[in-house]
């Protein structure tokens, strides 16, 4: 990115539960444009799914009336959730499958010995989390699916290249930090594989071309123009973290998410993801990632301080909702309780699941830290609001905590990627460490927690 300070973009972030808009003004400030919620999902058992028609409409609504002709734009995207639509009308003929839908689990069971090789390729672990895997089991069960794709009928892309096609008339365009997530990408390439298509059993045709994060002009109607898309978590950590390259984010929405950079690809544990937060003139820039699968339905409404002493020392739980994540990846556990935890009342539960969430981040920092020191953790998103969680983080983690005074991070990052400039160095607020119990209950949460996995097993 280059160095202008001619700030004047807009952002537009399609999240899970909300899509909002801001706008990052010459004085380098971001002020939220508007927003609107994301159309919720439906489906019980493995599927989650929503309705691509009504999310693209919401979004259009509010791109359009934040917008201001000739300033360029930047589309941040959650990633994996997906749609296949006709070439010719741009008509949904699958519903919107979301990354936390897991209609690929038996998919992903019969298919074990191939994680190696998918995980050399990809920097990701064999999950019914990603897009391929879904779309090979939904090619399997519908061969006019597979037939559409392969002749050019049909077109395949995540939430931003479906808005694209729609705004700006058939443009099929992603970009390398969405694409890798899809497991269909060879990163080595930095484009589709065809390796991972023929196991995946996914036509090319069908698939959009893979672009840079940034630099772009896809020109849009009434004079708008989108110079950059990116995916979500990315776009947070190059906000939150500006280069630094000992802190780490700890992001907390509807999942949660622990994100460092990393010189190389290389650079990650066993069993967590390594991907490309973003890819320019100047190359890819790397980040190792740990998963927590759906924390925010786990929380619910309300508060909750810290305690001086655990009034409940008994109580664990895994309080990932959406299959247990990084490092297990247990698509078929989650959330976890034990008999003590579920003997609890409303307040006690509330506050265990933030002791699960607390255990399950210092879990990943430790695994992160390997390749390097974690000097700090940067608290953002939804969550990190909650009283309880940044505090407690520090204080079980043993290392200084703070909370990023930007709300809006992911808006931050787009905008930034859209006018061309490095995001500014974070303002940071220091957090007091609170729950001296929590490093002690932390070591028997992990013994417990090992014993889930191994009869889980």
């Amino acid at each position: 990115m280059s160095g202008s300070l001619a700030l004047d973009a807009f952002a537009l972030d399609l999240g899970s539960t909300r899509i909002k808009a801001g706008h990052l003004g010459p004085d380098g400030v971001l002020t939220l444009a508007g927003e609107r919620p994301a159309p919720p999902l439906t489906g019980t058992g493995e599927i989650r799914e929503g309705d691509a028609e009504a999310y693209v409409a919401a979004a259009v609504e509010l791109l359009r009336s934040a917008a201001r002709p000739g300033v360029p734009w930047g589309i941040a995207c959650q990633r994996s959730s997906f749609v296949l639509w006709e070439a010719a009308s741009g008509r949904p003929v699958t519903p919107l499958i979301s990354w936390q839908d897991r209609r690929a689990e038996a998919w992903c069971r019969a298919h074990t010995a191939i994680e190696p090789e998918v995980t050399r390729r990809t920097g990701l672990v064999l999950s019914p989390h990603y897009a391929g895997p879904k779309l090979a089991a939904l090619l399997a069960d519908d061969p006019d699916l597979r037939g559409g794709l392969a002749g050019g009928r049909l077109r395949f892309g995540t939430l931003e290249t479906f808005l694209l096609w729609r705004l700006a008339g058939a443009m099929h365009h992603t970009d390398l930090s969405m694409a890798a997530r899809t497991l269909l990408v060879d990163l080595d390439a930095g484009d589709w594989g065809p390796g991972l298509l023929k196991t995946f059993g996914v036509p090319r045709a069908g698939l959009p071309a893979v672009g840079d994060t940034n630099g772009l002009a896809l020109a849009l109607p009434d004079g708008h123009t989108v110079t950059a898309t990116v995916a979500d978590q990315a776009a947070a950590t190059l906000a939150a973290l500006a280069g630094d390259p000992g802190h780490a984010l700890v992001n907390l929405g509807t999942g949660g998410f622990v994100l460092r950079a990393v010189a190389r690809r290389g650079d990650v544990p066993p069993r967590y993801l390594g991907g490309p937060m973003m890819r320019d003139s100047g190359g890819v820039r790397w980040a190792a990632e740990g998963t927590i699968n759906g924390i925010g339905p786990a929380v619910g409404p309300g508060s909750t301080a810290v305690p001086d002493a655990d009034p409940t020392p008994d109580a664990l739980c895994i309080p990932d909702t959406a299959g247990i994540g990084a490092p297990h990846w247990r698509a078929d556990l989650g959330p976890v309780e034990n008999a003590a935890f579920a003997a609890l009342g409303p307040a006690d539960r509330r506050r265990c699941v933030l002791e699960g969430i607390v255990f399950r981040v210092c879990a990943i920092v430790a695994d992160l830290a390997r390749a390097a020191p974690i000097t700090g953790l940067v608290v953002a998103g939804g969550l990190a609001a909650e009283p309880f969680l940044a505090p407690a983080i520090s204080a079980c983690a043993g290392l200084p905590a703070f909370r990023l005074r930007e709300p809006e991070a992911t808006l931050l990052g787009a905008a930034c990627l859209a006018a061309g400039t490095p995001p500014p160095s974070p303002a940071l607020d220091p957090v007091t460490p609170e729950g001296n119990y929590l490093p002690g209950k932390f070591v028997r949460w992990k013994a417990w927690r090992d014993g889930v996995l191994a009869e889980g097993g």
